[in-house]
């Protein structure tokens, strides 16, 4: 998710008008877009945003996300026409627990790092600064304190956070804590790096209040009370037939923490009770929701194992395009005095679209439902010249199905309260929420009799140029386990 890089690409935008016909066009009185009438309100989804939430934290694997996924099937299996399978993934899971941290007194601590080791280990606290390397000569046998990164947004820290607990395991560190510069409370649960790569070391997260107490070059003890399990985790697979085969794939993921992340399953259960009230002749394709697992814990990655298959399908014809919700409704927090403070905004997001077709649908869709703060782009990395696609990155799960090639829409926000479930649901604008789903619904809808090829557009070249060997994205998925040093 790269949302300071979206404002750059506006302009890459590009706009297009073309006669669209397809041989399953559906019957000229089903409507062109959603009847705002008779779909979810704004209650509606609050609500099932407060009970996806309920669940608490939904680690991967977990009981929490097991009865989650449960829940989601039940509602699913019952709708008209559908049918449900699961996709099943071994994992050995992660089951938090609280972080303990003991400097010259009891220190609250607001979370443990995900995937931390579990366990007390105690050593000296030593302090590097932000860009100083962990190593055996500054780490070894101490207790590592670093500042939360200076960044625009939270989860742009989460590759540095990530190689430091991985630089701690191999320096033989004792732990890591990290401080925020927010007050405690407003970071208590913070769940980030997610990449579900097992840690050597046990590290937390500190708040600015909390990390007062600590006493540099005092003996200090860190622990995680935490459990590792081997466990398996599933992805639901909902399927609704159209009246052809071709399908339209929409995806999100289940595991997650608190009322953003993530509630794109709330989008996807709306989007799938309205097209199952259609009738057959409304739904010129096939419809697949995916509930995907793995997002907390990336090497069973559902969306990824789900993107493989659909490349090895599209040449076949059996896919239309993919479209991805993640992270709806989001409000926008920013620092301010010391804490997080609502602006009264929305929070900026990306509808990331890789062909004309799309972009056209997606800008289309917005300005229908009059959506603002959000960028119709092509991607959020930077281009390179001669690898297919140029951008590989849609921002967040997207990006598996649009660098496999597969014709693919994203839509996500990516604000401060993205891995900190304590702003509960002041995080997220439910009115806007909604009118996000309908756009989305708008496009899927507009798209539905589109000819495979009008709205594949330049992929269809790019699965050339791959096929003949041109260099592609990477699929690599995170090591279950951090290397030992």
């Amino acid at each position: 998710m790269r949302p300071a890089r979206w404002l750059g690409s506006i302009a890459a935008v590009t706009v297009f008008a073309a006669q669209l016909t397809s041989p399953a066009t559906a019957s000229p009185d089903c409507s062109p877009t959603v009847d705002d009438r008779t779909f979810a309100s704004v209650s509606t989804l609050r609500d099932l945003n407060a009970q996806v939430a309920g669940f608490g934290v939904r680690a991967t694997g977990s009981p929490a996300h097991h009865r989650l996924i449960s829940w989601l099937e039940h509602r699913v299996q019952h709708l008209s026409g559908m049918s449900v399978r699961s996709e099943r993934f071994p994992i050995v899971r992660w089951q938090p627990g609280p972080g303990l941290l003991i400097s010259h007194g009891v220190v609250p601590v607001a979370a443990p790092i995900p995937y931390s080791a579990p366990g007390l280990r105690s050593g000296e606290l030593v302090k590097l600064p932000a860009g100083t390397p962990i190593t055996a000569a500054n780490a070894r046998g101490k207790v590592v304190l670093r500042d939360f990164p200076a960044v625009d947004r939270g989860y742009f820290a989460e590759p540095v956070l990530n190689q430091d607990m991985v630089d701690a395991g191999i320096a033989g560190a004792a732990g890591l804590i990290v401080a925020f510069p927010f007050p405690h409370e407003q970071m208590r649960g913070y769940w980030d790096p997610h990449l579900g790569t097992h840690y050597r070391v046990p590290g937390v997260f500190v708040g600015a209040d909390a990390a007062l107490k600590l006493q540099i070059g005092e003996r200090t003890t860190i622990g995680v009370l935490a459990g590792r399990f081997p466990a398996s985790t599933r992805s639901l697979i909902a399927t609704l037939p159209g009246l052809s085969s071709e399908r339209i794939v929409i995806d999100t993921n289940t595991d997650g923490v608190g009322w953003v992340q993530e509630n794109g399953t709330v989008g996807l259960l709306a989007l799938a009770e309205h097209f199952a009230r259609q009738p057959l002749r409304c739904r010129p394709r096939t419809l697949e929701f995916v509930f995907a697992t793995g997002h907390l814990h990336r090497p069973a990655e559902g969306s990824e194992f789900r993107a493989r298959a659909l490349d090895g399908e599209y040449d076949r014809g059996s896919v239309a395009f993919a479209f991805v919700l993640e992270h709806l409704g989001t409000r926008e927090f920013l620092p301010s005095a010391g804490s997080l403070q609502p602006t009264g905004a929305a929070e900026l997001s990306g509808w990331f679209a890789g062909s004309p077709v799309l972009s056209q649908a997606a800008s289309t869709a917005l300005a229908g439902r009059a959506v603002d703060r959000t960028f119709v782009l092509p991607g959020s990395d930077v281009p390179v010249p001669g690898r297919v696609p140029p951008q590989c990155s849609f921002g967040g799960i997207g990006t598996h199905f649009h660098s496999h090639l597969v014709p693919t829409m994203a839509m996500i926000s990516g604000p401060w309260t993205l891995w900190a479930p304590a702003f509960g649901a002041e995080a997220v604008d439910h009115e806007r929420m909604r009118r996000q789903v309908l756009a989305a619904g708008d496009a899927i809808t507009a798209l539905g009799p589109v000819p495979r090829d009008q709205i594949a557009g330049p992929y269809l070249d790019l699965r050339r140029a791959r096929a003949a060997g041109a260099p592609t994205c990477s699929h690599e998925l995170p090591p279950e386990w951090a290397p030992r040093r």
